[in-house]
This record gives C-alpha cells, structure tokens and sequence, in this order.
C-alpha cells in the first residue's frame, strides 16, 4: 500500500448529501442520481484534492471501480445492495457503497429508499434520500424526495416528474432545495441571501429485449448560492456537471461501453478572500470479446482535472489503458468462480505553480478472483501490484472487495 496521505480538512459533511459513483461502477468520481444532489458545504465538493492526487490515484480508482454490469443491475432491480472498499494508501480505504429499496405500498404509490456513500479523495458523501412517487398511468409520475435532518436548517426538499415515452425509456425533470427552511429555523445566525438549488434533466435507457444493456446521461445545474452572516457574504458556492454512461451486449457476446463526465465547481471563502475551482473532463471506453475460453477487454481512459487557488493553477492529464485476460468460468456447488489477470499504466503529467511540473509513468498488475453464488450474491477480491518495483518491498500495492446482492 503507498504511503500515507494526510486528509484533507474539511467539514463535517450532512448525512443529507448524495452522490453515487456510477458505475464505475466507477469510481473516480462519475455521478449516478445527481437529482439527489446539491452542494451546501465547501466540504462536499472538496477542491484541495490536488494535494493528495499522485500518479497512482487514478490507477487505484480504475482497478477497484465496480464492473459496469453492476449499473446495470443497479439500475434495473427493485432491491439492491453493492459496494467496493479499496486501499488507497497504508491509512485509508475508498469506499463506494450503495443500498436501494423500491417498493410499492399500493397500485399507484411508489416508495424509494437510497443509502449511498462515496468517499474518497474527491468526496466525502453519506446520504440517506427518501423518495414518494405517484404513478398517474404507465408514462406519467410525480415525486416528491430529500432527507430530513436533526437541524431543520439541514433540510433538503425536491420535487420531480417524470415521463416513460415507451417501455424502453425514461425521461426526468427535477428540482432540489438545499437547506430550504435555513432561513426561518436555524440555531445560527447564518443565512442563505441566494439560496442553493439543484436543476437536473435525467434521460434513461433500458430496453426490455435484452437485460444486459442500459443508457444513462444526466445534465445537473447548480447555479451559485451565497451564505451570509450579519448581512456580508461568506461562502459562495457552485457546481455544473453532464454524464453519459452506456453498455451494449452484441450477439455474439462482445460487450462495448463508455462514460463520459464534464463538470466544474466553484468555491469562494469571502473571510480569508480564497477562490477555489475544478474543471474535470473524465472518459472510459472498453471493449470485451470471446478469445475461444477466454475473455478480453481492453480499456481506455483519459483524465483531465484543472484546479485553481486564487491566481495559482495545477493541471493534470492522466492516460490509461487498461488489459483484462478473463480465464473460463469453473462450476462449484455453491456457484460459479473465475480468475482474471489484469494490467494497466498510467500515464500522468501535471503542470503546477505550487508543486512543481512531473511527467511519469506507472504499470500495475491486477489479480481478480470472482464468485457468484448460486442462489444470490456476488464478490470479487482483487490484488494489486507495483510492476515498477516489483521484486522489492514495495511490490504489494494494495487490494479491494466487492460485494453485490439482489434481494
């Protein structure tokens, strides 16, 4: 495991904030439901990462990120539960961890329970949204959703409609209100002068001839909210995000996907005159065939992230491909169990005022074993090693588990 990072400080984040980590399963900050989403703490868009993002920090959130199959099944079941906690240095773990209960109580009314949490170098999230919705006939449905808080200042409230044009497809609109009632029940003397709001256009594919395949894309507008205190401006806050997220299965059991994330975020600290900003262009594509018993896929993956403090500016460009060798499927009496071997490099350069210019390269070695369990339940255990300095001590670079179940 690399060494250790110190933390970065931040405030203590809400249980009312979401962010779910999509499929990569993703990690590496792609968004899943973002309509549950808005931004009312510097805190949940932690822009000092780029003091703790090296030229390994993407390898790791590529290797322990959750198959894309996984979105897939998270998006089409009723009741889900996954994760994927990985070292990430000799101190700390990511974690990506979700749990959804959709359920029915009449013909029309629809309850939906989410417990999501991302943590890593770029977020800090646990959330807990609830969500009712009522289905006027088989295309049309309104929600209302948010999470209440011990603080009523805390309370996050959104309505949504959505808009099924055939059985394939889903179309939704929605607006989220963070810390709507701050202004007339909070303990404090902080007020919101322009109150934070989340606008999301979310569009979803799944089509019912093959449950294999999905479509995702999620546009989400956080215009910028200002916190006040006696009347002067404290803290201003921003955030604008647009991801698509697609897998397809073709015939002959070739597999393709991508996912595609543009953001930016704004943070403006008005008592020690600090302006923060991140602008991130995350990709991944990947293709998977039949070799014979085996299956390959090859991956590639682009990262950009611009970072801004004040006048000072750190630019990283990352490039990744990545190899999988999948070895065929063993039957056991309680499932099934398969081995992949995997490879990837990371291609890192940053360009910074504060920690100076680095180009380099990493190569990592990946073991997965997988088992799925014949009556529900799936895990995955991978081993990663430093193909730089292997032979050495420092060989071991870290490991990771996942766990899925549909129940």
């Amino acid at each position: 495991s690399r060494s250790e990072k110190v933390a970065p400080a931040r405030v203590k984040v809400p249980s009312r904030l979401l962010i779910c980590s999509m499929l990569a399963p993703p990690a590496d900050a792609f968004l899943f439901d973002s309509h549950y989403h808005v931004a009312t703490e510097p805190s949940h868009l932690l822009l000092d990462s780029p003091d703790h993002w090296d030229s390994e920090a993407a390898s790791d959130f590529i290797t322990y990120q959750r198959p894309p199959e996984w979105d897939n099944q998270w998006l089409r079941g009723h009741k889900v539960f996954d994760q994927s906690i990985g070292s990430i240095s000799s101190k700390q773990f990511l974690i990506y961890q979700r749990l959804k209960v959709h359920h029915f109580p009449s013909d029309k009314l629809e309850l939906r329970l989410h417990w999501l949490e991302a943590r890593d170098y770029e977020q800090d999230r646990v959330a807990l949204p609830v969500e009712l919705r009522y289905h006027f006939s088989e295309r049309w449905a309104i929600a209302v959703f948010g999470q209440p808080s011990l603080y009523k200042s805390e309370d996050d409230l959104g309505l949504a409609v959505a808009l099924k044009p055939d059985s394939d497809g889903e179309i939704q609109l929605s607006v989220l209100w963070g810390d709507f009632q701050r202004n007339q029940k909070n303990l404090n003397s902080d007020s919101w002068s322009e109150p934070p709001a989340a606008y999301t256009l979310t569009t979803t594919f799944l089509p019912a001839a093959t449950k294999t395949d999905f479509g995702r894309m999620e546009a989400h507008y956080e215009p910028r909210s200002v916190r006040s205190l006696a009347g002067l401006p404290v803290t201003t806050l921003g955030y604008q995000m647009i991801s698509v997220n697609r897998l397809k299965t073709r015939a002959n059991g070739s597999i393709w996907g991508y996912r595609l994330q543009a953001d930016q975020s704004y943070h403006e600290d008005h008592v020690i005159s600090i302006t923060r900003a991140r602008k991130r262009l995350l990709s991944q594509v990947h293709y998977g065939w039949h070799s014979g018993p085996y299956f390959l896929t090859p991956g590639l993956n682009f990262f950009y992230r611009e970072n801004r403090r004040n006048q000072d500016q750190e630019i990283h460009r990352e490039i990744l491909p990545t190899f999988w060798f999948q070895f065929p499927e063993k039957q056991k009496s309680w499932g099934q169990q398969t081995l992949s071997l995997g490879y990837d490099a990371a291609v890192f350069q940053r360009d910074s005022s504060l920690q100076g210019d680095q180009n380099q390269i990493e190569h990592r070695g990946n073991v997965k074993t997988s088992l799925k369990f014949s009556k529900a339940g799936e895990l995955a255990l991978l081993l990663t090693f430093d193909l730089d300095r292997f032979g050495s001590t420092e060989t071991w670079e870290g490991g990771a588990a996942q766990f899925r179940l549909d129940f």
